[in-house]
């Protein structure tokens, strides 16, 4: 562990800016937390079809790992999972569980969430005027599983021809294992959240102080990586059609390769590669990615992408052009504005242009304060001067050397 800040490097600033950008607030995830406790209190009301039917409520997902990020084109807007454990038989209807979870959400006209909910195929979504989604999966626990494994229910209000579906799964499962195999070792962390809090603070004037414990702002950076990837991800099928690479699976491949570094930059080539280095090795197969919760093999991450190989073959080429900007930042000399160009199709215009202007100040601070360094070669360049602003690479923390393997 060190002391150094690894974002005094410009370029990891601006990864970090930018993915302090689209990630979920710490002021947000406490209003997040705030009205899925509100959700949990009203389904389980006077006159609620659930009422004492409500085992627990707890998040999953994104939201269980501190991985949330804006959702998909949408800078100002998070989806936000969480399980709803009812009280259920074993073996109940699909249709009649996701029902009854929407009528006691729903309630009578003029009921606070009347307006707000829908009905979809695996949960029930809160639309909140701000632009969060309160997405609330219904399971039944299965007691003769192992711990949290359970069943999850599959009925398309838009498609009634279609089979409903009892898919066993086990959310706590995987979020546990995720959390432990990602936990940061360098002090990546602690300097991440300096950057996060001072950012939330600007962002919103009334902030409640976060549990040191539980600081959600510190993230180790196979964490950040994953964030950036899926924000790729968001920005590459924002036009497209059909589904794309679920967080699920992009999640599991992170925690199988957990590697903490120093370097957001090398995280992110590092974890890009080994996703790709999956779905190669299966195309070079003539397969499918097949990959499952290591809590519970019968549930599949991959049961709905991918669906072809044309799907699987898209992503791959998506991640190649990741890896090959990723290469060029890391090993050429450009400009400031070069790397906003070649940044933005990769995380889009908002975060990318707010990042760079944000380590353009930070640069320029601290050359009038005399704490930078030049050298020939490779960095990058800052505006009209070119001059090349770089730090020591350090061999332990990645930030030297090739930037993947």
């Amino acid at each position: 562990m060190t002391n150094e800040d690894p974002f005094d490097d410009p370029l990891e600033a601006i990864f970090a800016e930018a993915a302090i950008r689209v990630q979920l607030p710490p002021s947000k995830y406490q209003l997040a937390c705030d009205r899925y406790d509100a959700v949990s209190t009203h389904a389980e009301r006077d006159g609620s079809p659930l009422k004492d039917k409500i085992a627990r409520f707890y998040p999953q997902g994104s939201m269980a790992i501190g991985a949330t990020i804006a959702a998909r084109g949408k800078d100002e807007e998070y989806d936000i999972d969480i399980v709803a454990e009812l009280l259920l038989p074993l073996g109940s209807c699909p249709k009649y569980v996701l029902d009854l979870l929407f009528n006691a959400i729903k309630g009578d006209e003029g009921s606070i969430y009347y307006e707000m909910v829908k009905r979809r195929t695996r949960c029930v979504t809160i639309y909140y005027a701000d632009g969060m989604h309160l997405d609330i999966t219904p399971v039944i626990l299965r007691e003769d599983r192992l711990e949290r494994t359970s069943d999850l229910f599959h009925d398309d209000p838009d498609e009634p021809q279609e089979p409903a579906e009892t898919p066993l799964t086990n959310a706590c499962g995987i979020s546990e294992t995720f959390k432990a195999n990602t936990v940061d070792t360098t002090g990546f962390a602690e300097a991440y959240a300096r950057n996060t809090r001072a950012l939330d603070l600007l962002a919103e004037a009334e902030i409640e102080e976060v549990d040191p414990q539980e600081d959600i702002a510190r993230k180790s950076s196979d964490v950040v990586a994953l964030q950036l990837i899926k924000r790729f991800r968001n920005t590459r099928y924002k036009d497209r059609n059909g589904r794309m690479p679920p967080s699920v699976l992009l999640s599991k491949y992170v925690s199988d390769a957990s590697n903490p570094s120093q370097s957001l930059v090398y995280a992110l080539g590092y974890h890009a590669a080994h996703i790709r280095k999956q779905l190669v090795t299966a195309e070079a197969r003539g397969r499918l990615v097949d990959e499952s919760n290591p809590a519970c093999v019968e549930d599949s991450f991959t049961d709905r992408w991918p669906l072809t190989r044309t799907a699987q073959q898209e992503f791959i080429s998506d991640l190649d052009e990741l890896l090959a900007v990723l290469q060029q930042l890391k090993t050429g000399d450009v400009s400031m504005a070069e790397m906003q160009d070649l940044l933005v199709p990769i995380f889009g215009d908002f975060p990318v242009k707010a990042a760079v202007r944000a380590a353009q100040d930070r640069v320029g601070k601290a050359s009038r304060s005399a704490r930078t360094t030049h050298k020939p070669g490779g960095g990058i360049l800052l505006g009209a001067a070119a001059s090349v602003i770089s730090r020591p690479a350090r061999a332990s923390t990645n930030m030297g050397g090739r930037l993947f393997k």
